[in-house]
């Protein structure tokens, strides 16, 4: 099973969907969940575009997800260049990119970290398993907002 989430800077998760086949690539997972949906059709009711704090720029910039090569280059999604023949432009950005994307990527080990079931596999039903992992992704979050320290 995909468990695909998005995540903030402070480590929480902010959208959670999991259960279709593992077989399927995460751009085509993601375009079939609800906020996927309500992306493609532009009615997700995303935060207005601002300026970006600790710039000197003040223009008001759009809010992005950071996505992988799995992804599919959407309006809503950024994701790094192919690696062939960068500038030096280019590479800087996936770079940065990349940055970004480790927020999540470390969200998922702070996850795991707390929770020692995710090292292994779940050998529980589907459902069950779901639940669990829900359920430890609020436990996550609200252990992340509550100061409480990273291992259990």
């Amino acid at each position: 099973m995909v468990l695909l989430a998005i995540a903030d800077t402070s480590y929480n998760f902010l959208y959670i969907d999991m259960g279709a086949i593992g077989s399927q690539l995460d751009g085509g997972v993601f375009a079939q969940t609800r906020l996927g949906e309500m992306l493609l059709k532009q009615d997700a009711n995303l935060p207005k575009p601002e300026a970006l704090p600790c710039t000197t720029n003040r223009s008001p910039m759009d809010y992005f997800l950071v996505g992988d090569d799995a992804f599919p280059l959407w309006n809503y999604l950024i994701k790094p260049y192919p690696q062939r023949g960068l500038s030096k432009k280019d590479w800087i950005y996936n770079y940065r990119l990349s940055r970004a994307h480790r927020m999540v990527e470390n969200a998922f080990r702070i996850l795991a970290n707390r929770f020692r079931v995710f090292h292994t596999s779940i050998c529980l039903k589907p459902d069950r398993a779901e639940s669990i992992v829900l359920a430890s992704c609020v436990l996550h979050n609200i252990g992340r907002s509550s100061g409480e320290p990273l291992h259990t």
